[in-house]
């Protein structure tokens, strides 16, 4: 597919921390945006210790040869394939030592058809750790400004169209910005790229003004690092399957392009990237949740589409501050308010809706475990898709309580099946739907306490 003219540069990058990908999970993942009108894919897994924690190493020999395969079957597909090095943990700006090393990393990258290098010097401590650093430079922005100029003249001496891009430290944030980010600016060669993540290190909005102080500070337009979808570190717990939303319209007025940082699950984060795509294509006329069902029905098959509708908009917690899962949420409250009025949940509408509803996401969740065909976003989904069939059936067994409770009927074998469900999601490392269900099990509790029989459902 050809890309649209609007962002020149449309990426993702492999920048996360945490469970990176296999190489046949990668070169998918290459395929798939290819097909979509992406045309770089960065890789810089934090985790990939021959990447940040140990660069200094060369990575083994079946790895290289794992790395040729990849680099080929991008380059085959049209997508720019680009080496990135985590050396800013630990590096020693003023030795030649080092500098050798990394020159030595991006060369056995460059051996295998790479022409497009990255440094990050992003998630470190602004300080310098030898003597020799403080009496060579003035200040922390100086070192990288040296750094990266002497990187990016070595690759043009080895290849003329080697490219060079760089993380900053700072690399978020609102005008003025640092003195950091106004010496980057003004010392690094124009050639060489630099990124931004928006306002935050995960932003809500990306905004043309914010974007346009930031290259007005670095002196050359930004090429937007997304940190959406991306669930590292402590969004773990979250599946970001909802569609891009809060980036201007106008930002490919003051940036070179967009490079999306994934989700730990490659599978998954595909339904974002599609939107992202329609986004890139049309900035003007992208309409969020309309390009979000047509992604779901691309990745997870039209024949699965209910089913992985109904998971996926109650799993909408994210930076972008979406209501996280407004029909369970409305179903919930309405049930609640009518309970509190003085209905009973035999007799409720909107206690057998919430019933009904709950009842639906268990059946969507056997459906997605067991009859989905996409056996790679299913594996992605399914400790998520467990969460939602617990909470499902923590839902329906308190209002099974409730109508044994109203019937006169013991109620000791619900209540222990509701404890049972509620340590279930209490336990559960994932999120999914918040607590929205909750208020309805304390006020089964209450209930429950009226009766002076029975306690704690929460113990």
């Amino acid at each position: 597919m050809t890309g649209s003219s609007h962002f020149p540069v449309r990426g993702i990058i492999e920048g996360f921390y945490g469970l990176f990908y296999m190489a046949p999970e990668r070169d998918d993942l290459i395929s798939f945006i290819a097909d979509h009108g992406f045309n770089l894919y960065i890789y810089g897994p934090k985790n990939d210790r021959q990447h940040r924690a140990r660069w200094r190493e060369p990575y083994p020999d079946f790895i290289m040869k794992m790395f040729a395969e990849t680099v080929a079957h991008s380059m085959n597909l049209g997508v720019e394939f680009c080496y990135s090095i985590g050396s800013g943990v630990s590096i020693n700006y003023a030795s030649e030592a080092d500098f050798d090393l990394i020159t030595s990393k991006y060369k056995a990258f460059y051996d295998i058809g790479v022409r497009h290098f990255m440094i990050m010097l992003d998630d470190i401590a602004p300080e310098f750790h030898h003597q020799e650093e403080r009496l060579m430079f003035n200040s922390y922005a100086g070192a990288h400004v040296y750094t990266a100029n002497r990187l990016f003249h070595w690759l043009k001496s080895l290849d003329k169209s080697c490219k060079l891009s760089l993380c900053p430290t700072d690399y978020h944030g609102r005008a003025p910005f640092s003195d950091y980010i106004h010496e980057l600016g003004k010392g690094l060669d124009q050639e060489i790229d630099i990124f931004y993540t928006g306002p935050e290190i995960c932003s809500k909005t990306i905004s043309e003004k914010d974007t346009a102080d930031f290259a007005e500070a670095v002196k050359r337009k930004p090429i937007i690092w997304d940190n959406y979808p991306a669930n590292d570190l402590a969004m773990t717990s979250e599946m970001h399957i909802g569609p891009i939303t809060g980036r201007q319209s106008s930002l490919p007025n003051v940036c070179k392009g967009f490079i999306v940082n994934t989700m730990i699950q490659a599978e998954a984060s595909k339904i974002a990237l599609l939107t992202f795509a329609d986004y890139f294509k049309n900035p003007d006329g992208y309409e969020p949740w309309s390009s979000w069902e047509n992604a779901l029905k691309t990745v997870g098959g039209k024949e699965n589409y209910k089913a992985l509708k109904l998971f996926a908009e109650n799993s909408l917690y994210s930076c972008l501050d979406y209501h996280e899962a407004a029909s369970l949420e409305q179903l919930a409250k309405k049930a609640l308010i009518s309970l509190h009025s003085g209905e009973t949940a035999s007799v409720s509408e909107e206690v057998q809706k919430l019933f009904d509803y709950l009842d639906s996401l268990d059946e969507a969740g056997y459906h997605l475990k067991y009859r989905m065909s996409n056996y790679a976003l299913r594996n992605n989904l399914v400790q998520w898709i467990e969460l939602m069939e617990s909470w499902a059936w923590a839902g329906r067994r308190a209002i099974i309580v409730l109508r044994a409770l109203e019937k006169n009927e013991d109620i000791s074998a619900p209540l222990n099946w509701l404890k049972e469900s509620v340590s279930e999601v209490r336990k559960h490392p994932k999120r999914y739907a918040g607590n929205i269900l909750l208020p309805l099990i304390e006020y089964v509790e209450s209930k429950v306490d009226e009766e002076k029989e029975y306690v704690n459902i929460f113990n």
